[in-house]
């Protein structure tokens, strides 16, 4: 059953499929398990060491105070369920840049282009409201998935980084990827 438009709860940015909401402090009870969950944490640098309600909580609530940081929730419209986060980090607004970040915490929802999507409307709003010309983001070599999905929202390879991450036991290169405002405008599709 589709999520009717007037059941979308605070919904601030809207997709086909997901919208997107700020974050608050009282996400933590449902995105604090995705980060203690290896399969979830295998590519990111949050699983180290567990994660508790606790601390996702002041995560959050630090974010929602913060000049520099936007997090966004992942909601699903069809079930109406907080799938995941994404956010925009270390937000510059001289330089007008920021680091990119995303995480599809409930792993039954990968795989069906809701990080796409997320991705997508995470840069429609750096370049459209917050008036970005950069965002940059860090991805596992080897996380063919992810990077595809940042290719289809127009972001390019800078470089690598050897050894940068420590993923399943061994190291592992890193790529460096960005995206400029006129790429991401050539990549979008064009709206009729």
């Amino acid at each position: 059953m589709d999520v009717r438009p007037e059941d979308i709860r605070n919904a601030y940015l809207l997709g086909e499929a997901i919208y997107l909401r700020g974050a608050t402090p009282e996400d933590a009870e449902t995105c604090a398990p995705w980060f203690n969950d290896e399969e979830v944490n295998r590519y990111l640098h949050t699983g180290r060491r567990p994660n508790t309600v606790e601390h996702s909580r002041e995560l959050l609530a630090r974010a929602m105070t913060s000049e520099h940081d936007i997090v966004f929730a992942i909601i699903e419209r069809d079930s109406g369920r907080h799938i995941g986060n994404a956010g925009l980090h270390r937000i510059d607004f001289v330089a007008r840049s920021a680091l990119f970040g995303i995480a599809i915490g409930v792993r039954e929802f990968w795989g069906r282009g809701y990080g796409t999507e997320a991705t997508r409307l995470v840069a429609d709003y750096a370049f459209r409201r917050l008036n970005l010309h950069r965002l940059e983001l860090e991805v596992a070599a080897d996380h063919g998935r992810a990077r595809r999905v940042y290719e289809r929202v127009g972001y390019k390879v800078e470089g690598t980084r050897r050894d940068a991450f420590y993923i399943d036991g061994r190291h592992a290169d890193s790529v460096l990827m960005s995206v400029l405002r006129p790429e991401w405008e050539a990549a979008r599709p064009r709206e009729r």
